[in-house]
């Protein structure tokens, strides 16, 4: 039955040859072909059972004894090699033999030799000893480099045998990898980590003593001795090997180093300090090297605390909502109030919304903050009117995040139905920011928003480049521009003409225009001259807490 047959791989570089040594062989086995060294440990590493191997002429991979090396030392070296020699006249035989070859022939080759010889090798007992089994676990299947624990173990153990030595620990990842897999397939996304593994082995070659392996997917990390100069050029190394081995992809390398300047330091602790140190090199064009700093690692560290406490926070509802009076500039009289969120920290104390803000964005909570500042709003304006208050409008902000929910229209509107809130008396405002991002969905949700009946503000107005056009394309009910568009620059005079000249186009649209930031007398004088018509700013009144704002200007007592 063909299923008894053992399998022999036959790895030649000649297609003319493999074929030759198929006619012989076809009948009493089955045939792997593979074109290569690299091919050939792809396929082993990938499950393919072999019983044997046939070893040609390596055109393309040098010297065979390179592939009977990587097999010798690798988890594969119970898999018997028979070498096919060229020249039958000198006796390079033993060079192969040294090199862990089982046996080998010669050309022309004798069929009956090569039989007797692959009918020895294939009965010889595959189970690998205890060394192979130790080798196995401590390898990664796929390149044959260190798998993480080892790679771990084998630097610390460096480290400390060479104490008086400063050392560098590189994380190398390939940009867009699960992109490259997906669009090429795994087979060729296997071949570029081997082609990865071998560059790798390549720069670590050049240390008397280093440490490299396989983290994961496509991780490699390297620890050996720093070497500003000598460190430049191996990522530059990388990235033509990269480049090289696909020529219709961009494949190109990110870098994370942690000069180890705490050799006492865990090596876990190590490698995501370099990986921290990668994420530095993302933010920069044409840069592949990035290098960890306290600073940064203090804040990883910070932000990792704000994550894992965020969920707590919401529980607890240790985020606050403050209040912050917007006022008539004619009469000085409030016209309502900006909604803001602060988090009251039981150890930190209160924190501003800078501090944890971005990072929400960053992770998507940011929408779960609005929700919450949204019907605690709504809450309040119930309560309000329900105690008899004559109300004007609360404005609560909405994230890039929220707005690209398609449900935002409906998720207010059933806010302001479950808690009865006229329309009018919960205003929506966005950043310019988020227009400029994404101004087709933008300009969709603020569509919705105004079918709902909800009115919007514009914050942040004159920020952006593109304000003009915005303000064509995207149909807002307020301007706000704050006081910082007046600062900076050669010409502080040309700022308060541009300004003037700003909110005199928005009184011809019919546009009221919001100032934030007023700190001075001075500004609002200003600011009344050249038509402003409402104003926000430490002027007037700082954000306060609920409880604040609520008995000065919602009870007035």
């Amino acid at each position: 039955m063909d299923e008894c047959r053992k399998t022999i791989m036959v790895v030649e570089s000649r297609p003319e040859e493999r074929e030759a040594v198929k006619k012989i062989l076809s009948e009493e086995y089955k045939i792997l072909e593979a074109g290569s060294a690299g091919d050939a440990m792809l396929q082993i590493s990938c499950g393919s059972m072999v019983d044997a191997i046939l070893l040609g002429n390596l055109q393309q991979d040098g010297r065979e004894v390179g592939f009977l090396d990587k097999i010798h030392n690798s988890g594969y070296a119970s898999i018997p090699v028979l070498v096919i020699l060229e020249d039958a006249k000198e006796d390079p035989g033993l060079e192969a033999l040294d090199h862990g070859a089982w046996d080998y022939v010669t050309r022309p080759i004798r069929v009956k030799t090569l039989r007797n010889r692959l009918d020895r090798a294939v009965r010889h007992c595959r189970i690998p000893s205890y060394e192979g089994l130790l080798y196995m676990s401590e390898r990664d299947r796929l390149t044959g480099l260190y798998n993480r624990e080892k790679m771990f173990a084998e630097t610390r153990r460096m480290i400390d045998r060479h104490m008086d030595t400063l050392f560098v620990f590189l994380r190398f990842d390939i940009d867009r990898f699960r992109l490259y897999n997906a669009v090429f397939g795994e087979l060729r996304g296997d071949k570029l980590l081997i082609t990865m593994a071998e560059i790798i082995e390549g720069i670590a070659g050049c240390f008397e003593f280093c440490t490299y392996g396989r983290i994961n997917a496509d991780t490699f990390c390297i620890c050996e001795p720093y070497d500003s100069e000598r460190l430049h050029m191996q990522v530059q190394m990388v990235k033509e090997g990269l480049a090289g081995f696909e020529k219709n992809y961009l494949l190109e390398p990110t870098v994370g180093a942690y000069i180890v300047e705490e050799p006492d330091l865990a090596v876990e602790e190590m490698y995501i300090r370099a990986f921290i140190g990668r994420k530095k090199s993302k933010d920069k064009v044409a840069s592949y090297l990035g290098f960890y700093d306290m600073d940064e690692g203090i804040r990883e560290v910070e932000e990792a605390a704000i994550v894992s406490s965020m969920q707590t926070a919401m529980d607890e509802e240790q985020f606050v909502v403050y209040f912050q009076p917007k006022f008539d500039i004619a009469n000085d009289r409030d016209i309502g109030a900006e909604a803001l969120v602060r988090w009251k920290h039981p150890d930190t104390g209160l924190m501003p919304p800078k501090h944890f803000i971005p990072i929400f964005e960053k992770n998507g909570f940011i929408s779960r903050l609005d929700y919450y500042v949204w019907e605690h709003v709504c809450q309040l304006i119930h309560k309000w009117l329900g105690d008899g208050i004559c109300l004007d409008p609360i404005t609560v902000n909405i994230s890039r995040i929220s707005l690209y929910n398609p449900r935002l229209a409906d998720i207010l509107s059933g806010l302001i139905e479950q808690y009865g809130v006229p329309i009018g008396l919960l205003n929506l405002e966005i950043t310019e920011s988020a227009y400029v991002s994404d101004p087709e969905l933008i300009q969709e949700a603020v569509r919705k928003l105004h079918q709902a009946g909800f009115i919007l503000l514009m914050d942040d107005f004159g920020s952006g480049y593109s304000s003009l056009n915005m303000l064509k394309d995207i149909d807002v009910d307020v301007l706000k521009i704050d006081m910082q568009f007046l600062s900076g620059g050669e010409s502080p005079g040309k700022g308060k003409i541009i300004l003037e000249s700003v909110i005199q186009m928005a009184n011809n649209l019919g546009m009221p225009v919001i100032m934030e930031g007023v700190e001075t007398q001075e500004q609002k004088r200003f600011l009344y001259k050249i038509g402003c018509n409402y104003v926000q700013g430490y002027y007037y009144a700082r954000p306060m807490p609920q409880e604040e704002y609520e008995k000065k200007y919602i009870y007035r007592l």
